[in-house]
């Protein structure tokens, strides 16, 4: 089982950059743009905005298994269903574990 196979516990890293570190230029700014998208699904589940909440968990399932990160595509997806369920405590719950998983986020040391 690898790590992100396995979201209870350890780092969690890019598969892709893992097959191919050249990609580094591109998956770094996602990393980093992370927080903002977490940032936005937190202030639509605040607000019962959960179209605001579908997009932005649609989004994040689709890019995170393209930028090497398949475990936030699995949950984004399920944050993505009890968006349209309007499951307010199941969507502030998986955005919790959303932001864990996020901040288990290792990247490799930049050269330069």
């Amino acid at each position: 089982m690898t790590d992100n196979a396995s979201p209870d516990r350890g780092p969690i890293q890019s598969e892709l950059l893992r097959e191919n570190p050249t990609f580094a230029d591109i998956v770094i700014p996602f990393v980093e743009g992370l927080s903002e998208r977490l940032r936005v699904m937190e202030q639509s589940i605040r607000g019962t905005d959960f179209e605001t909440l579908k997009v932005a968990a649609h989004q994040l399932k689709g890019a995170g298994g393209g930028y090497g990160f398949p475990i936030l595509t699995e949950r984004a997806a399920k944050l993505e269903q009890f968006a349209r369920q309007g499951a307010v405590e199941d969507c502030a719950n998986l955005l919790a574990e959303l932001k864990d998983l996020v901040a288990r986020i290792e990247l490799p040391p930049q050269e330069g």
